[in-house]
């Protein structure tokens, strides 16, 4: 159930217009190299725009993502595009994922559904997360924001949590931009989230030795702004109720 409009609607116009503007691409003159040496390779590049314009099948995609748990929140004047998948079993607890960059909360649904119902993925039902997934305020379903001196995004994810969904406690899990995200949610707000997860590689990583999953999420996790505190600790273990 949703309690928003379909957010994808395109029209047939629209895409017969993407569609004849990929069929007449107008190609630059091939680089004298071979293979992906001076950027994307020239033939695969070809194939894509073929798929685009004549193999992908829009109106399945669209569908698959309205039927999405899809809802909308007003926070402080900032529209806030979510999903929200809930837990299988009583009283799970919240988590907030949040999504980097370039991308959108699609990337982030096959895992919500894993963790809201885990039961149906060889898991226990009693392991089960109610789980929210927000789109970035100028990513995709979420508008850009009215005013960029507004609200921070880990204070909107507060809000959106505790004061428009009401929930007291919550864990929270980001990755690239959404890493960031999370650990400041975490910092500003140690009495309400139970744990927090971050993957991020900002540095090429060391492939002469193999470092631990755990380690590595950790290590990498950016820090968050003023002195040191328990709500920048990363953590892979499932928290306690």
């Amino acid at each position: 159930m949703t309690d928003s409009p379909p957010l994808m609607n395109v029209t047939d116009a629209e895409l017969d217009d993407l569609r004849s503007r990929l069929r007449n691409t107008r190609w630059p003159t091939a680089w004298p190299t071979e293979g992906w040496a001076a950027g994307t390779e020239p033939g695969e590049l070809r194939r894509l725009v073929a798929y685009w314009a004549d193999g992908y099948d829009w109106r399945t995609h669209e569908a698959a993502v309205n039927a999405l748990p899809s809802h909308f929140a007003d926070i402080d004047g900032t529209p806030v595009h979510y999903l929200r998948f809930d837990g299988e079993s009583p009283g799970a607890l919240p988590i907030v994922l949040t999504h980097g960059w370039p991308s959108s909360v699609l990337e982030l649904a096959g895992l919500a559904r894993r963790l809201a119902t885990p039961s149906q993925f060889g898991g226990a039902a009693e392991d089960a997360f109610t789980v929210i997934v927000p789109s970035v305020p100028g990513f995709a379903f979420s508008p850009q924001r009215p005013v960029l001196d507004g609200l921070p995004t880990h204070e909107i994810w507060h809000r959106l949590l505790h004061d428009h969904l009401g929930f007291e406690r919550y864990g929270a899990h980001g990755g690239d931009l959404g890493s960031g995200i999370t650990s400041r949610l975490a910092a500003a707000t140690p009495r309400r989230w139970r744990a927090s997860t971050c993957w991020r590689s900002p540095t090429p990583p060391d492939t002469t030795r193999r470092a631990s999953p755990r380690r590595s999420r950790c290590t990498s996790m950016p820090s968050p702004p003023g002195p040191p505190t328990r709500a920048a600790t990363c953590t892979s273990s499932r928290p306690g109720r």
